[in-house]
């Protein structure tokens, strides 16, 4: 246990002390957000509740997916590239002990950034959500962030750091987009809602969304993605397994 937290907080302190963490995790949420709420009407009433609302939970859950793959799944890959994972596996810190230092420092940013986005919103856009509701949607956005975590695991297995950005980067933008991040499933054409639908983005923004129009959140939602989580994880100790029996 010591261990864990040792590494953790150096993990933790890693990541905050970084410039890329400053810009792309804390400003750029912020930015889109701000740019989305105001382009549409911060007011303008869609799904049981304001844009403003529902925005926010697409922004969240579009920064958070973003820090997972990207961040996370990017610096994993170049650990591996500058052979920092090899030198771990000479200390006595277990693999186990290392992965899940890294999960739970990249979820206390995750944590960051809706405690700092949200209690902003409220006050820019005048958001009238229970106090039920603004803990629902931390926790799910929070847990939810777990599949993607794991997603960032597979892309950090990549050989190729440099083709582990590229690939991080069409993810996140596939996964925003045809989700329904940026805007609306509905508004999409009907062969790119029958493809969002099916993707873990698109469970993980609705779970949030469900909680706006006052409703519980569905299995569908949850399975979905401890499905997605659960997959990941499997092809990423698949790949890394195959790869140190050679």
């Amino acid at each position: 246990m010591n261990m864990f937290i040792s590494q953790w907080k150096a993990e933790s302190l890693r990541i905050i002390r970084s410039p890329f963490f400053l810009l792309f995790s804390l400003l750029m949420p912020f930015v889109f957000y701000f740019l989305f709420a105001s382009l549409n009407g911060a007011d303008k009433e869609i799904a049981g509740t304001s844009w403003g609302a529902y925005s926010l939970m697409s922004m969240t859950a579009f920064s958070l997916i973003g820090t997972a793959t990207s961040q996370f799944g990017i610096r994993l890959a170049f650990e591996r590239k500058e052979g920092w994972i090899r030198q771990l596996q000479l200390t006595p810190l277990s693999h186990f002990t290392w992965i899940s230092a890294k999960v739970a420092s990249q979820m206390l940013i995750h944590l960051l950034i809706i405690l700092l986005l949200f209690p902003l919103a409220a006050v820019v856009y005048d958001l009238h959500l229970t106090p039920l509701q603004w803990a629902a949607c931390t926790i799910w956005l929070l847990f939810g962030s777990l599949p993607f975590l794991a997603l960032g695991a597979l892309v950090g297995t990549m050989k190729n750091a440099d083709a582990a950005i590229a690939i991080s980067n069409v993810l996140l933008m596939g996964l925003a987009i045809a989700g329904g991040l940026w805007m609306p499933l509905e508004a999409l054409p009907v062969w790119l809602q029958s493809i969002g639908k099916w993707l873990p983005s698109y469970h993980y923004a609705n779970g949030a969304w469900e909680v706006l129009s006052g409703n519980l959140i569905s299995l569908e939602n949850i399975f979905y993605l401890g499905a997605c989580t659960v997959l990941f994880m499997i092809l990423s100790s698949y790949i890394l397994k195959k790869r140190d029996a050679v």
